[in-house]
């Protein structure tokens, strides 16, 4: 299993470079069919993995439980499987192995990043027994989380919560969800979205005066707002 695992982990950063090297233009972009062979290459090792973790628990002592769901844990997280990597969370629990609280934040930015709703819930759960550095952390994670996803509004409110809890957000995550903003500023709610956004950090001396300005070609106007 441990085998497994690193194979899903230097897939995993091949893929990543791979896709890097696609928006830059370096290669062409994936088609269909090697997006479905890398995908099916993935579900075999994972399948793999399940066999031998099957075998292991039939054939080994229960005292290897939580180790085994461990390698589970770190297979479903090099895959990008959220919700399959939560639930080895709470087998690891169940068999009496706690797991790491940054293995948390890992599960909670994946799951976040696809929007599992149920799990975000779940294990936003830890905040209430955690310091307010360790708050901070979380809420991080599942910034960068929807950040990946590209859960823009999401990773908006998130930044709020954390104004609103005392917690200040760092310089590159605050950067990246006004720039997306930015970018998406023609849709429909993201207006609105930035500029609460940019007043909340204003006013938490987080960014200095904002300017505002939006031209409308059709009657050739530019409206223009201090914020």
């Amino acid at each position: 299993m441990t085998a497994i695992v690193k194979e899903l982990n230097e897939f995993a950063k091949a893929l990543r470079k791979l896709k890097g090297f696609a928006r830059s233009g370096l290669v062409a972009e994936l088609d269909v069919e090697n997006i479905e062979l890398i995908e099916k290459y993935q579900s075999d090792l994972l399948a793999d993995g399940i066999k031998l973790s099957n075998w292991a628990i039939q054939e080994g002592s229960s005292s290897i439980n939580g180790l085994i769901h461990e390698r589970l844990l770190a297979m479903y997280i090099c895959a990008g499987r959220g919700l399959e990597a939560e639930r080895q969370l709470w087998e690891m629990k169940l068999a009496g192995k706690e797991a790491d609280g940054d293995l948390y934040d890992i599960v909670l930015a994946i799951c976040a990043s696809q929007k599992e709703t149920s799990a975000i819930s779940r294990l936003l759960t830890r905040m209430e027994v955690s310091s307010s550095l360790r708050r901070r952390k979380i809420l991080s994670w599942l910034l960068r989380g929807y950040i990946k996803g590209g859960h823009i509004g999401d990773a908006a409110e998130t930044l709020v919560k954390m104004l609103d809890l005392g917690l200040y957000p760092e310089y590159l995550d605050r950067v990246a969800v006004l720039q997306e903003l930015r970018k998406r500023i023609h849709l429909p709610g993201n207006i609105v979205t930035y500029i609460n956004l940019s007043k909340r950090l204003y006013d938490a001396s987080l960014i200095g005066p904002c300017l505002l300005y939006l031209y409308i070609k059709k009657y050739k106007l530019w409206v223009i707002r201090m914020l």
